[in-house]
């Protein structure tokens, strides 16, 4: 069989024009293979912030250096670059790369024993109608974990090598299988990709990769709770954004509570109202019901914690509620991953789905909160401060806040210090680290173009944020 050098191009499908089903990873670009994924949005230039008040600054978004991101992601690039002929085609006939592909799939993984398929589809209750095309994902794919990996055309560490896949390639998973070789047991992924229009076939072990899903079904039932609870109980969400509705009380003076939320941002919620030595904190814009209220403070519930809680009504907000729950977006910490929803002639409709990054759970301090939110804030740019130097580090492109200083934002934009000013070099689209591991510090990033999409699409009075662990 034809060797293919393979590096899958970590779903760099950049600015693709495709269809609603996904696709087989990697692909290559649908206009032209030199336009590698640079995507200068703005030129750039000096860097001109518009600091007006408090409100157009946050934190470090960062919690890794995103310089690291984009010397990982311009090395991918440079390679891909250097070997055009490992540039894949682009899928032009009209096929679902996200429906089975019967008669020779079948054949690859039936003629391994233990085998289980990779078949995610859409809820039957879900419909399609897919808005934003610029990256095509499959349903079920495999993030590849080690610098290279060798795929295999047949599960044995003896068959023929058809190529090499890069760290944080993502490829679409086919199937999963027992291998007895040698009285040992190994496991094998089927994975697939197109070359010249022609699905191909190979295998992974097992430590080449992490399988990744979008969890729909999950997902949907998310969404379906939190509709069902919005209409059964009267609501609100909590309001707290820098403290401005006051600073809640240190838990056993401590400023984070023993699920890892901060208190700065949040408001104390209370077992009871007759101790209150006992409580956790609620994050800001977090979507509460209101079940009963006394002694200045609304007795509420939501749908992550378990119990009942009494909150101080100064830290629960009606202004610009949702007045409707239209739309959604969803956002999968575990998959790193994010679907967008509408409700559409009374059906939900999946209009996006598209990879993102979260943020990382060191001590939970920058941890992207699990729950159910309303979209709080639109800008069109954010700044924030460098962690290291106190001073303006850069923006963020699109922002959509939903919690505290969390967004879901595109590609962050670090300044170029150049005789004393900050040089702006322009808004850039795609990060090869997005959808991999946690890499932001609370934030959801994804592709700049995407963010976009979500920035221009959400409501304030329309739109909730649930982020699923």
């Amino acid at each position: 069989m034809k060797k293919y050098s393979l590096f899958l191009l970590a779903l760099v499908l950049i600015l693709t024009s495709c269809g609603t089903g996904g696709l087989n990873s990697p692909q290559r670009l649908n206009n032209q293979a030199e336009n590698l994924p640079k995507i200068g949005t703005e030129e750039g230039g000096i860097g001109g912030e518009q600091i007006v008040d408090d409100d157009d600054l946050e934190s470090d978004i960062n919690y890794y250096d995103i310089n690291e991101d984009r010397e990982l992601t311009n090395s991918f690039l440079n390679e891909i670059e250097e070997k055009k002929d490992i540039v894949f085609q682009q899928n032009t006939s009209n096929n679902d790369s996200n429906k089975l592909n019967t008669n020779e799939l079948l054949n690859n993984i039936n003629s391994v024993s233990a085998a289980h398929m990779y078949v995610t589809q859409i809820p039957e209750d879900i419909d399609i109608d897919i808005q934003y095309h610029n990256y095509d994902i499959p349903y079920d794919y495999l993030l590849i974990t080690p610098e290279s990996v060798s795929i295999y055309e047949a599960p044995s560490l003896e068959s023929t090598v058809l190529g090499k896949a890069t760290q944080y390639s993502k490829v679409k998973l086919e199937g999963r299988a027992n291998v007895n070789y040698t009285n040992i047991t190994q496991v094998w992924y089927l994975v697939s990709w197109l070359e010249n229009g022609e699905t191909v076939y190979g295998y992974v072990i097992e430590d080449a990769g992490i399988p990744r899903k979008f969890r729909f079904d999950i997902m949907t039932d998310e969404l379906r709770r939190l509709e069902q609870a919005l209409t059964q109980y009267p609501y609100g969400y909590i309001s707290n954004y820098k403290n401005k509705n006051g600073s809640p009380p240190l838990k056993d003076g401590k400023a984070i509570d023993e699920f890892g939320i901060q208190a700065y941002q949040s408001a104390p919620a209370y077992y009871s109202l007759e101790n209150k030595n006992e409580f956790r904190y609620f994050p800001d814009g977090m979507i509460v019901f209101i079940l009963a209220e006394a002694d200045g403070h609304f007795k509420v519930r939501n749908l992550v914690y378990n119990e009942e809680f009494w909150i101080p009504k100064n830290f629960i907000s009606f202004d610009d509620n949702l007045d409707r729950l239209d739309k959604a977006i969803i956002v999968d910490k575990a998959n790193q991953n994010q679907v967008l929803y509408e409700n559409k002639n009374g059906r939900w409709t999946m209009v996006s789905y598209t990879l993102a990054t979260t943020g990382v759970p060191e001590g939970n301090k920058y941890e992207t909160p699990t729950g159910s939110f309303k979209v709080l804030q639109k800008r069109d740019r954010f700044y924030y401060l460098n962690h290291r130097t106190g001073e303006i580090g850069g923006y963020a492109p699109y922002g959509t806040r939903f919690s505290a200083g969390a967004y879901v934002h595109g590609v962050p934009v670090d300044y170029i210090k150049q005789d004393g000013e900050n040089i702006d070099p322009g808004m850039k689209e795609y990060l090869l680290t997005i959808g991999t591991t946690p890499r932001s510090a609370k934030c959801v990033r994804n592709y700049t173009s995407h963010a976009k999409f979500v920035y221009d699409w959400a409501d304030l009075n329309d739109t909730a944020v649930i982020v699923i662990d």
